[in-house]
């Protein structure tokens, strides 16, 4: 209910802000941005022609989410700029954009990699490459500049050392008698998070995103032993001491550390295999306020912008950003990351995410 208010607020301020809104511009302009050419060639024009526009709508960038707190709040104090965003799901994202196609709203999302294939096929997003293009890799980026990823996660453990007193180092590890009843994950028929936990499980045992059984067998024996808490891993449940052992993001578990002040809490990059989530950014085809979208865009990509995010303890997509050394050390060590492996085709991972919630029903049949 919380969010369908939203959703309607956001509605009734464009409307109450129709002139406002289309002031850098004709309506016809606003509807046709594709028209737009595919770089900016000058920052302090298109800083200029956003400031004129003087809003920017986005769904799915609430502040608590990889720090968009912090890189919104830039657009409104560096550029003054209102910001508007509506909470939304990935898949509510994505039938919202389609049902809007014909009277647009949103001018910039947030999606998962997997969801990159859907954006480009249903023509959802409209071209544009930032100042910081040549650095992002071929990987995470469409080549027609439809979506580029800014940021990565990885899949990792998140440990109470409260409570659990060795900690495990590899997924193997959790297969031990000691874990029993301790090992707290989400379901992947529910969530894509659990989606790439079994990934994960799967790279770690000779499998890969063409080949996701042994992760599926390895969650089977890890049942079997009893070492799986059917608890989900939330926010409350680790604050309570009731998932001793979380699978989920490295930036979930880190995120509850800080937020939380759980000194005891550790993020374990497991040693014998693990996978990179990626999360990709784009303007929306009919973005309302295009030059407000590009800035973001902008942000999103600067060494501000990079910064901004890793303060929500994801990975800048960028390598040449240096974050400074006190936040840097909040993360696990960077020797750690050497055993993430990013999945590069995100029509195939698509594949094996449905692959994977099918062959869940294998593992939770077992009792």
């Amino acid at each position: 209910m919380r969010k369908i208010i939203t959703y309607l607020l956001v509605l009734l301020l464009i409307a109450g802000f129709g002139s406002y809104v289309f002031a850098g511009g004709t309506k016809e302009e606003a509807k046709a941005p594709s028209k737009l050419p595919i770089k900016t060639t000058s920052m302090d024009d298109l800083i200029a022609k956003a400031k004129k526009e003087g809003v920017l709508v986005s769904y799915g960038l609430p502040d608590d989410w990889v720090n968009y707190g912090g890189i919104l709040k830039i657009m409104r104090d560096k550029y003054g700029i209102k910001t508007m965003d509506t909470d939304m799901g990935s898949g509510t994202i994505i039938s919202t954009l389609k049902s809007e196609r014909n009277a647009p709203v949103a001018d910039s999302t947030d999606l998962g990699f997997n969801f990159a294939t859907v954006i480009t096929e249903e023509k959802l997003s409209q071209p544009y490459k930032n100042q910081h293009w040549d650095e992002i890799p071929d990987y995470a980026k469409d080549p027609n500049g439809l979506w580029s990823a800014a940021y990565w996660g990885t899949i990792a453990f998140t440990v109470n050392m409260d409570i659990v007193k060795n900690i495990p180092r590899t997924w193997d590890d959790l297969l031990k008698p000691e874990y029993k009843n301790m090992v707290t994950i989400k379901d992947p028929r529910e969530s894509g998070t659990a989606n790439m936990m079994v990934l994960a499980a799967a790279y770690a045992h000779g499998g890969d995103v063409n080949n996701i059984q042994p992760g599926i067998e390895y969650f089977k024996k890890l049942k079997k032993a009893g070492n799986i808490k059917p608890v989900r891993p939330s926010t409350s449940a680790i604050q309570k001491g009731e998932a001793p052992i979380a699978i989920f993001w490295d930036f979930d578990g880190l995120s509850k550390k800080y937020s939380l002040n759980m000194k005891s809490l550790k993020v374990v990059i497991p040693q014998d295999g693990t996978v990179a989530g990626m999360y990709i950014q784009f303007i929306t085809a009919g973005a309302p306020h295009p030059y407000a979208a590009r800035l973001l865009i902008e942000t999103e990509y600067s060494d501000e912008g990079q910064i901004e995010y890793a303060k929500g303890f994801v990975h800048p997509i960028r390598k040449s950003v240096k974050l400074p050394a006190d936040l840097a050390a909040k993360f696990p060590p960077a020797e750690d990351y050497k055993v993430v492996n990013f999945v590069k085709d995100a029509a195939v991972l698509g594949k094996a995410a449905k692959a994977i919630a099918k062959a869940w029903d294998e593992v939770a049949a077992i009792q």
